[in-house]
Formats: C-alpha cells, sequence, structure tokens
C-alpha cells in the first residue's frame, strides 16, 4: 500500500481479523526507531537454525536461524530451531502448489539436497551437523550465514545428513 499522508483508517480483510493500516504518531515512531536501533550492536551474534547448500547456485538458501542467545538449552543440552528440514520443505511444496507456480528445487525429496543444522552446546561451542559432502568453501559460507567467524566449531558428520538419507522415517514424522 502507497503511503498517502491520509490519517483515516483504511480497513484491509485479511480474512483472519480486520487489519488496520495508520499512520505512526511522532511517540510511536520514536519508540519503534529506538528499539530497531538498540539491536545494533546484536548484528553479529551467533546462530542456530538449518539450511541447504545448492550446488547449481552455489550458495546455502531455505534458511531458518535465530540468535542463540535467544533460545533456552532443551533437555538433552542443546539449542536449535524446533523447525524440522522435512516440515520447511513440505510447506515450500505446498506453497508452490497452492499458487499453481512450479515446484523447481521441491519436486525433490528434502534428502536429495545437501543440508545441516547448527546447535549450540551448554559449554557453548557450536556444532555444524552435516553430510560428508561438507568442504571448506560450504563451510565458509555457513561461518557467514550464522557469524559463526570467530566462534569455535565443530563439524559432526552423520549419516543423516547424507544425501538421501534422513532418520525421519524410523520415528514416523
Amino acid at each position: 500500500m502507497e503511503y498517502t499522508g491520509l490519517l483515516e483508517q483504511i480497513p484491509i480483510d485479511s480474512g483472519i481479523k480486520q487489519t488496520y493500516y495508520m499512520q505512526m504518531s511522532e511517540k510511536e515512531r520514536e519508540i519503534v526507531m529506538k528499539t530497531m536501533s538498540d539491536n545494533f550492536s546484536s548484528q553479529d551474534e551467533p546462530k542456530v537454525g538449518i539450511f541447504w547448500y545448492g550446488k547449481d547456485i552455489d550458495e546455502l538458501f531455505g534458511i531458518s536461524k535465530i540468535e542463540a542467545s535467544e533460545l533456552q538449552f532443551n533437555t538433552n543440552g542443546l539449542k536449535t530451531i524446533k523447525t524440522l528440514h522435512k516440515s520447511w520443505w513440505q510447506k515450500q511444496k505446498n506453497k508452490a502448489i497452492a499458487t499453481g507456480k512450479e515446484l523447481g528445487i521441491f519436486i525433490n525429496d528434502y534428502t536429495q539436497i545437501p543440508r545441516g543444522r547448527i546447535f549450540q552446546r551448554k559449554d557453548g561451542v557450536f556444532q555444524l551437523m552435516c553430510g560428508s559432502w561438507i568442504n571448506d568453501h560450504i563451510l565458509d559460507l555457513i561461518k557467514e550465514e550464522f557469524d559463526l567467524r570467530n566462534i569455535q566449531l565443530e563439524i559432526k558428520i552423520d549419516e543423516h545428513w547424507e544425501i538421501g538419507h534422513g532418520w525421519s522415517e524410523e520415528y514416523g514424522l
């Protein structure tokens, strides 16, 4: 919606509830700008999350991440996001189908594309869980994306993250 300078409420039917667009007051703007500026110093905090590596495009995609400091350790002493690769992939596939778009890469099974996950342990060490497809170049992309450049990082290779593998079928997920 283009800003017109009008102060009246413009109702938008979002399908869930009535939504209104309004001009911010000076006080609201001040609060919002202060809130955003307070985040300047935390832009490089290390993150945990999931990703895929696209060989054809030579970059990470499907990235879902959050600052590790925002999460609590789970009962196993680890931090990571709750999003599962399989669920994220299926959601993207469903979106493409619903909008009549080409499935593109999502025509494949989620395990057919190199993927990985970043964890943090209670001792502060970050862990990259991935398959044996990892190399120094991909590792650099991951470190940059998840702000892990100057952080202790262990790389753990496991069959689960090998291309074509996954254990979710064993657990009925």
